[in-house]
């Protein structure tokens, strides 16, 4: 049973906890920002931009071309060579009013554009753009709610499957709510739509941290404007969330998630509390559903709007913001992960002028591109720049050998709780609890943290390592009879799931476990 890392997320979430919950950020030269020229895509009113990467070389850009005051949806390609940006033609994929966009790549070849369709009663609609070179070709638009849509953010789970987060303004009601997709060559199919918040849903961002696991970020207006997260878990098109977790106790806008490995992300922010709107960031550790933070750090201590991030590599990610300091620039800062701590370093400009929304997406660990609407001189024109970093040279130290830890003797009681975390394997996780009835000693294997959390009496710091030697000393017992009933089962553990049996005879009366419904249920 894997214990392990849960309990030291825990203990890091005590630790920060007793430490205080914001930290400021540090310098670091490894994080230093060079820029190419700016090259304007699109030259006339550009808003609701979003970019994403198809590879290393090449980038797509969606927004909303106010030029002509019909905000009809166009795209872009953008081919970059060292730091210098190419344009393909613009391809409109909405000749309507088109807003709250979101692009995801599913391939180097394929994305999917997601928008509220203004010109046809604000419907969420997808649509999937097909590259050949530096031409799109647009499929159908496919309809995914016939509602009142905002707040809409896409993340691709695979070549033929994303999902789309959005804001249901269904009778008002403004929740959020989420669906799969299914692609098959342009055609689009969805599954049901789930809600993973029932009040209203703003600033919805949405990150994919496995082929089968997804995380949605957003401000939820019905809990103070509170910055909240939620885990969701496919199955086909089905999405099973989890609860949901605040990560920042104030009103919170601009939310920018960033996903670090498939049980780590970082999520940075505008923290509107107090009316100062600094620019945070926070580390979230994952456990199947559950999620635990880290403390706040702080990368624009003055009025941060529009942020964005994209991750660089494991422990690296690229934000860009508008910083609100009277001016209005354009910038960006590198943010470096150890563990649940942040270290920030210098903020660079990338436009020297009003700069408004803005959309970073990573080329390699190395370099990103940065897609924003210039509002110098009123135009807003849509413009797009590449930033670089050093290239970090990566020298793997001699691995020196790791003692044994000496694990002290400990003396039992009946109900305590062990575990050898120098087993072989996942068995180190695996936590049992003892039964001692007389000279008899016995151990039983609890199966998973739900069964663990199920008993109230039973605390994760009551956990006790100890060696295999003293592990031995307990004879293994698989029977138990459920509160209230007389049957006794045999139970056959595999992983965090198992099978049980009646036993009708031929059993050690002392080593049958009383066990509660959930624990018992846990077994098919």
């Amino acid at each position: 049973m894997k214990f392990y890392k849960y309990i030291l997320t825990l203990i890091a979430v005590l630790v920060f906890g007793f430490l205080g919950g914001q930290v400021n950020a540090q310098e670091i030269s490894e994080t230093e920002i060079t820029f190419g020229s700016e090259y304007d895509f699109h030259t006339a009113s550009t808003s609701r931009i979003y970019a994403d990467n198809l590879s290393s070389s090449k980038f797509v850009v969606v927004y909303q071309d106010g030029g002509a005051s019909v905000d009809q949806g166009t795209a872009i390609m953008a081919d970059v060579s060292g730091d210098i940006i190419s344009y393909s033609s613009e391809y409109v994929f909405n000749s309507g009013n088109t807003d709250y966009l979101s692009v995801t790549a599913l391939s180097e070849n394929k994305f999917a554009v997601a928008y509220q369709d203004k010109s046809n009663s604000n419907y969420g609609t997808v649509i999937m753009g097909d590259v050949s070179g530096d031409v799109i070709t647009f499929g159908s638009e496919y309809i995914f709610n016939t509602a009142y849509t905002d707040h809409i953010s896409v993340t691709a789970l695979s070549d033929n499957k994303f999902v789309v987060a959005y804001q249901d303004n269904r009778d008002g009601v403004k929740q959020g709510k989420a669906l799969v997709a299914d692609v098959d060559g342009a055609a689009v199919s969805f599954g049901n739509a789930y809600t993973f918040n029932t009040s209203v849903t703003n600033y919805t961002s949405l990150s994919v941290l496995s082929s089968d696991k997804i995380i949605v970020a957003y401000q939820d207006g019905g809990n103070s404007d509170y910055g909240t997260a939620a885990i969701g878990v496919i199955s086909g098109q089905a999405i099973d969330f989890g609860s949901e977790y605040v990560f920042n106790p104030s009103a919170t806008s601009h939310i920018a998630p960033v996903v670090l490995s498939e049980t780590k992300f970082a999520i940075a922010y505008q923290d509107r509390g107090g009316s100062l709107n600094y620019g945070r960031a926070i580390i979230g550790n994952v456990l199947g559903n559950a999620i635990a933070y880290g403390a706040e750090y702080v990368f624009n201590t003055g009025a941060t709007s529009y942020v964005a991030a994209s991750l660089l590599s494991k422990n690296k990610f690229a934000i860009s913001y508008q910083g609100n300091s009277g001016l209005d620039y354009g910038n960006a800062i590198i943010g470096m992960v150890a563990d649940d701590a942040i270290n920030f370093g210098s903020k660079y400009i990338f436009n020297p002028a009003s700069t408004g929304c803005s959309s970073v997406a990573a080329l390699s660990d190395s370099q990103f591109a940065i897609a924003y609407q210039n509002k110098s001189g009123n135009l807003n024109y849509g413009r797009a720049v590449i930033g670089s970093i050093p290239v970090e040279e990566i020298v793997e130290p001699e691995p020196e050998p790791i003692p044994e830890p000496e694990v002290e003797a400990i003396t039992m009681n009946d109900g305590d709780l062990i575990r050898n975390p120098n087993a072989e394997g996942s068995t180190k996780f695996d936590i049992y609890i003892v039964k001692i009835v007389g000279a008899q000693k016995f151990k039983r294997l609890i199966l998973s943290p739900s069964v663990f959390e199920s008993y109230e009496h039973l605390k994760w710091e009551d956990v006790q390592d100890v060696d295999q030697t003293t592990m031995d000393e307990y004879t293994l017992s698989n029977l138990v009879r459920a509160e209230g009933d007389e049957k006794v089962y045999q139970l056959f553990p595999s992983g965090d799931t198992g099978t049980k049996e009646i036993m009708d005879q031929g059993y050690d009366s002392d080593s049958i476990y009383t066990v509660n419904s959930i624990d018992i249920n846990s077994y098919e």
